[in-house]
């Protein structure tokens, strides 16, 4: 369990980095770039995540659950991702390149000035394909510091090429998605050279058939989940304008801080599961660590939304003020996306992964049909409660059937009161309480829960 925490910090502290960099390049960005071309790299980003889905298929998934499996030749289980991987993403890219107008005027109704930086999207789809790839492979093989270095020089290579190119050379949105491309170049063959003693030509086609027969019934959850989160920023640019679609932009940006968390624990939570879900007590820490987590969760969101006023004030300027209610109502579907893994334990140890499809197409279906009744009344704020109620709903029936599994339950109660106190924290922003009502709020919420995660921390300690 201490192994899991180590690496948890260790993977949190590179997001961590990343996060501070990217949320401090705020004020760069809308100093030079306008609403508008933040609207529309926010829409090319969206494509971008749907087209990487596709030119991978989710294959490091199946590969990395039969990593640990005993009989298994790693060398022809890696090599035989890989190259599956890198024929699909090139195969992919090839196509898009040659349909490009049809996907950029028609589909993202963006204007033809904005050609280049979809081009760069493309470019950097089989290289975000391998990377993922191989970064993962790094993390089973528990290399989580060089894991970070890496992570770190990419960064470090995105943000000082993305600054160069918009700053300087006033590129515009296209030199952001330079600098992706390069710093993901970059990481594909960092990670690669990692693992380069199980990288040979060779193929094994039961190796792949095994993978895909994992990975394939979780691509439905996987669209659904790029349908869930992006069909709302889709609708406010095509049906409200790209200018709002640019200020819901920035409360995303400012809210996406939780991945600093999601990131950390996606890295270490399967490679934790699948070797430890036969161990004795290993139910009993589970339900640990999620009343760990949700209660740090709530009050991550409680300062958030207390303080979003002054953030965005401090990253941006008073025209994206209207972003402050987005930033609150956005914690609630951020924070129930990060306890999905909790609760599809049991699904993902039975390798009965269909219902992962199943529970992110119902919260699609309820994300779909809620943004069409609601959108045209409420606008950009009916858009993050609708994800809210699509994230609720996948999250139940998540855990659900991993109860069924795995005959385990969580303490679901503390997301009640999350939601109520999120519900709270809404009302204040909505009364534009001064800053001073608002510390007050903050202390009466932090100390209580600062409280508790201590004292639960100090319990748990004991007994793992």
């Amino acid at each position: 369990m201490w192994r899991f925490f180590k690496d948890f910090c260790l993977y949190g502290l590179v997001g961590l980095l990343g996060k501070i960099a990217a949320i401090f390049l705020l004020p760069v960005y809308t100093s030079v770039l306008t609403k508008e071309e933040l609207g529309a790299m926010a829409l090319i980003m969206t494509g971008s995540e749907v087209i990487g889905l596709v030119s991978n298929l989710n294959i490091h998934s199946g590969i990395a659950r039969d990593y640990y499996e005993k009989g298994i030749d790693k060398t022809r289980l890696v090599s035989t991702g890989f190259l599956s991987i890198l024929t699909l993403s090139l195969t992919v890219l090839g196509i898009m390149l040659l349909s490009r107008h049809f996907w950029i005027a028609d589909v993202l109704s963006l204007d033809l000035n904005f050609e280049q930086a979809f081009i760069l999207m493309l470019l950097a789809v089989p290289t975000a394909s391998l990377q993922s790839y191989f970064a993962i492979l790094t993390r089973f093989k528990k290399k989580a510091l060089l894991f970070s270095v890496g992570a770190f020089i990419g960064l470090v290579i995105r943000l000082g090429i993305a600054i160069v190119c918009v700053v300087v050379l006033r590129t515009g949105i296209a030199g952001i998605f330079l600098g992706t491309f390069l710093a993901e170049l970059f990481c594909t063959v960092f990670y690669a050279l990692v693992n380069k003693e199980h990288i040979r030509p060779a193929f094994e086609k039961q190796y792949l058939k095994k993978a895909l027969i994992f990975s394939v019934p979780t691509l439905p959850a996987i669209l659904a989940g790029w349908l869930d989160t992006s069909v709302g920023q889709i609708m406010i640019g095509r049906s409200i304008s790209l200018s709002d679609l640019g200020v819901y932009s920035i409360a995303l940006s400012i809210s996406s801080a939780f991945t600093l968390v999601s990131t950390a624990l996606q890295n270490v939570w399967y490679p934790f599961l699948y070797e430890n879900y036969s161990k004795d007590g290993f139910k009993e820490q589970i339900r640990n660590l999620f009343v760990i987590f949700i209660s740090g969760l709530t009050l991550i969101s409680a300062l958030l939304s207390l303080f979003s006023k002054e953030v965005i004030l401090l990253l941006s300027n008073e025209t994206y003020l209207a972003a402050t209610g987005y930033i609150t109502l956005l914690c609630i579907p951020m924070v129930l996306y990060l306890i999905f893994p909790f609760a599809s334990s049991g699904i993902s140890v039975s390798r009965d992964t269909k219902h992962i499809g199943i529970a992110y197409v119902a919260g699609a279906v309820v994300n779909l049909t809620a943004l069409f009744l609601t959108i045209g009344k409420f606008g950009v704020t009916a858009v993050p409660l609708c994800l809210a109620l699509s994230r609720l709903t996948s999250y139940l029936y998540l855990h659900f059937q991993s109860g069924k599994k795995m005959d385990f339950s969580l303490p679901n109660w503390l997301i009640f009161i999350f939601l109520a106190v999120m519900a709270g924290l809404y009302a204040i922003d909505r009364a534009q309480l001064p800053l001073a009502w608002r510390t007050l709020v903050a202390a009466v919420t932090v100390l209580p829960t600062g409280a508790f995660l201590i004292l639960k921390f100090r319990k748990c300690r004991t007994q793992w």
